[in-house]
């Protein structure tokens, strides 16, 4: 496909890199790094589960994978078995940039993400869809309403002011103001240009928050994609759980001890916490 063909490119990785975030590291530093939103891995093969996405909980820089042997200490004729290990490419590279560990075994890794995977995928075939729809609907109207009431205090506060400037402008005129007619507009304007910005967000958000048919086929869609993925997932070959995990996962992040966090792609993060799995 076009999409994935595109988010595995080296040039889409470039373009994301200016649209830097914020992450907490593993000490509750916050940094600001650069994660592109990927759906599709950089590669598909290998012998690990995730690709592209993984992160150090420790300087915040990308964790690639990779083989280690297994055993350093080799017997007459043996052949030492490599291990699929991820990396952390400034502790490798740069270790002045990264206090963590350098390397972290794969396969403990993997099985915490596929562990929490497959739990997603049995909860997924125990929710009735009438029931996610009710809650998810439920929930996202009144995060709605919610922004809509904070937005309308702002716009009656800032309409208020624009008001109260209108008749300084007056005053100004004749002379009877502190202010300059010259001060009194240019403060108008700004105010101005606030009520104008607050009255498109209300428009956008009342909006929003009436597109309930458009957002019940979107859950219905993530619903049904899911209920697909959970029928195969456990009997999936590695390379099929790997695409699974990318569209998911946005980025999972390791520190010290095998400290794993995964944060879901913001659709998924959505539609999972209707399911009350978050």
């Amino acid at each position: 496909m076009e999409k994935e063909r595109k988010q595995r490119s080296a040039e889409y990785e470039e373009k994301c890199a200016a649209a830097a975030q914020t992450v907490e590291l593993a000490d509750g530093e916050e940094i600001e790094v650069s994660r592109p939103d990927r759906m599709c891995p950089r590669r598909n093969v290998g012998r690990t589960l995730l690709s592209g996405n993984v992160y150090c909980g420790h300087c915040g820089g990308r964790i690639f994978a990779s083989t280690a042997r297994k055993s350093h200490h080799a017997m007459n004729g043996e052949v030492r078995e490599r291990i699929p290990i991820y990396k952390c490419y400034n502790r490798t590279q740069h270790r002045d940039l990264c206090d963590g560990p350098s390397t972290y075994r794969a396969e403990k890794v993997d099985q915490v993400v596929d562990s929490i995977l497959s739990g997603i995928f049995f909860r997924a075939k125990g929710v009735k869809e009438s029931e996610l729809l009710k809650r998810q609907i439920t929930s996202t109207t009144t995060a709605y309403q919610k922004q809509l009431k904070a937005v309308k205090a702002e716009y009656v506060k800032s309409s208020k002011e624009l008001s109260k400037w209108e008749g300084l402008m007056l005053d100004s005129i004749e002379g009877t103001c502190v202010f300059t007619p010259e001060q009194v507009k240019k403060r108008m304007d700004v105010v101005q240009q606030s009520v104008n910005d607050l009255s498109a967000k209300i428009e956008d958000l009342q909006n929003k928050a009436t597109e309930t048919a458009e957002l019940t086929e979107e859950i219905k869609a993530e619903h049904q994609r899911l209920l697909s993925w959970a029928e195969v997932y456990d009997g999936a070959s590695l390379e099929e759980k790997k695409m699974v995990a990318s569209y998911l996962i946005k980025a999972v992040t390791i520190s010290q001890n095998y400290g794993i966090r995964i944060d879901f792609n913001i659709t998924e993060a959505q539609y999972l916490s209707g399911m009350e799995m978050m």
